[in-house]
């Protein structure tokens, strides 16, 4: 069954971006996001992902681009997101860190897809489409 996902990149007022490392799997980092549920929005998947994962609300902007990865039947759709407050955080099942990286400076752990939707976001892209065909690319 195709999956959907939504992620987003958040950068802070000194043009840091926010990621997150799984507690799972090879622990790779990533941005924030997830799994769209059946019935949910993409932007409504956005919003509680990103609160679960980091503990900060966010205002989701506009569509950074589409990520299609024909060997999982998957997409994930890129956003940019404004933080607007944060609520208490711990690590978990899922998250192990969360901190803010220089885009020239990602850490080490993180895929190829997860750097290209940043970078995506440096460049200011709206609306890209990128077709990743290599099964072993991390998100």
């Amino acid at each position: 069954m195709a999956t959907i996902g939504a992620f987003a990149v958040i950068f802070d007022a000194a043009g840091w971006v926010l990621c997150v490392k799984a507690n799972y799997g090879s622990g790779y980092w990533s941005t924030p996001g997830g799994r769209v549920e059946i019935g949910e929005s993409p932007v409504g998947a956005l919003k509680r992902e990103v609160l679960e994962e980091t503990g900060y609300i966010i205002e989701p902007g506009h569509l950074i681009g589409v990520y299609a990865k024909p060997y999982r039947d998957d997409l994930v759709l890129s956003f940019n997101a404004t933080i607007l407050s944060r609520e208490p955080w711990q690590p978990n099942h899922e998250i192990a860190e969360v901190g803010f990286f220089a885009p020239e400076a990602l850490p080490e752990g993180m895929g190829v897809i997860a750097r290209t939707r940043i970078l995506d976001a440096v460049a200011n892209q709206k609306g890209v489409f990128r077709v990743f065909e290599v099964p072993d690319l991390e998100d």
